[in-house]
């Protein structure tokens, strides 16, 4: 086994056909890491000696720390195959060979190895039986596991909500739950639709989220742009309120209500218990005195909406990141003035589609915890990303390998780890 240096273009080329393929380890991400928080770059190939054949590759980000040591992140992990002990075995023992010299503490690693396929409520659908052989080589070689996670701990999500996509729409939408279909339906009776923006305007996208990413700073997104955007692997899509459609389709809406409740009112009237189901009328009559009432307010609502905003109001908007095979909504923002329409669920609904044709495999439609509790507070972010068809991934976490161990006791100690 050997380590030899990868030019992008040759890693990029390994990664996009790998397994574990996935845009933490490409040169897009080490071109944003390097901008937004200073890392050096290397790419890794990792060669067999019997075969001269390369057997996998990571990026490998690196800092300084202290005396002129240093520590190493491969996000998402090194691209081999975990579940041969033997190519795990000698690429850790040359890896630490090599960083050794280098003067590196310890490598940090998360790889895409799934744990777990759970349910809304945290069943396991189905579980990794190879997991628990990966973790003891791990740890006969020298890898601390960083715990089983729940919440935020980790460099990147330990647990994402993930799931298929169809190159037919139809299907796609016949699988979700029905809580997403009524949403849908809603946001198309009313006059949401989504739009792509085909140029890609970072500025304006952040102007639309500074609100909720006020921390992460313009100039994040602008690294992302520029480290993703300009090879075509990032969109920008907007979920738009046609406030002209909204009038006309919460007017229509409001008429056929009314005509509903007047017919139920003759009914009630009447009082025939033989040609009617007097009490169904009468409760179908208070649902629908509910409906004018909300119907009636949207109107009035609507009306007002467009006499401000005839061209339009930017209700909600995503960020999308491309894979080789997949998709990862990045950020999917609500204006907090538009909730009530749900404009989420048609979002990620449109951006399904767009993909599916694409002939794009899956979506990752961001990341939860887990804490499956309906009581937690965390519980609305898990709901709000399931009903598309959607399951949970558990990754099996964060490790780091030691190499310096003398030094990474003092580095503990140093940083309280």
């Amino acid at each position: 086994m050997k380590i030899i240096t990868l030019s992008k273009e040759d890693f990029d080329h390994f990664s996009n056909n790998h397994k574990y393929n996935t845009y933490y380890q490409s040169s897009n991400y080490a071109d944003f890491a390097a901008n937004n928080e200073q890392y050096s770059v290397h790419y890794l190939g990792f060669v067999d000696d019997s075969s001269d054949q390369l057997i996998g590759a990571s990026l490998m980000l690196y800092k300084p720390l202290f005396w002129g040591y240093k520590y190493a992140y491969a996000p998402r992990g090194f691209l081999i195959d975990y579940e041969n002990d033997l190519t795990v075995n000698k690429i850790t023992q040359e890896l630490k060979k090599l960083l050794k010299k280098q003067k590196f503490i310890f490598i940090t690693i998360d790889p895409l190895i799934v744990a777990s396929e759970r349910d809304r409520n945290g069943k396991i659908i189905q579980f990794n039986s190879s997991v628990n052989r990966i973790l003891t080589n791990f740890k006969q070689n020298g890898y601390e596991h960083l715990g089983f996670n729940l919440y935020n701990e980790s460099k990147l999500p330990r647990w994402n909500v993930i799931a298929k996509l169809n190159k037919d729409a139809r299907t796609i939408y016949n699988n979700f739950d029905v809580s997403v279909k009524e949403k849908i339906s809603y946001c198309n009776s009313i006059g949401l639709v989504v739009q792509e923006d085909t140029s890609n305007n970072i500025d304006n996208f952040y102007e639309f989220i500074k609100k909720s990413y006020s921390k992460s700073g313009k100039k994040y997104f602008t690294n992302l742009y520029n480290s993703f955007g300009t090879s075509n692997k990032l969109k920008i899509f907007y979920t738009k309120l046609d406030t002209k459609k909204y009038v006309e389709n919460v007017n229509r809406l409001y008429s056929q209500e009314e005509e509903k409740n007047i017919a139920l009112a003759n009914i009630i009237q009447s009082g025939d218990t033989i040609k009617f189901n007097i009490p169904k009328a009468i409760n179908d009559k208070m649902e629908s005195d509910k409906l004018l009432h909300t119907y009636k307010k949207d109107v009035v609502l609507s009306t007002k909406l467009l006499k401000s905003n005839p061209d339009g109001i930017i209700c909600g908007g995503a960020l999308v990141i491309q894979e080789s095979h997949g998709i990862n909504i990045l950020i999917n923002y609500v204006d907090s003035n538009y909730t009530k329409y749900n404009s989420d669920a048609l979002l990620i609904y449109e951006i399904m589609k767009y993909y599916g044709k694409l002939d794009y495999k899956y979506i990752n439609i961001g990341a939860v915890t887990g804490n499956f509790d309906s009581a937690s507070k965390y519980y609305p972010m898990l709901e709000n990303k399931l009903g598309f068809n959607s399951s949970i991934l558990e990754y099996i976490g964060e490790f780091n390998i030691v190499i310096h161990p003398t030094m990474y006791k003092i580095y503990k100690k140093k940083y309280n780890k």
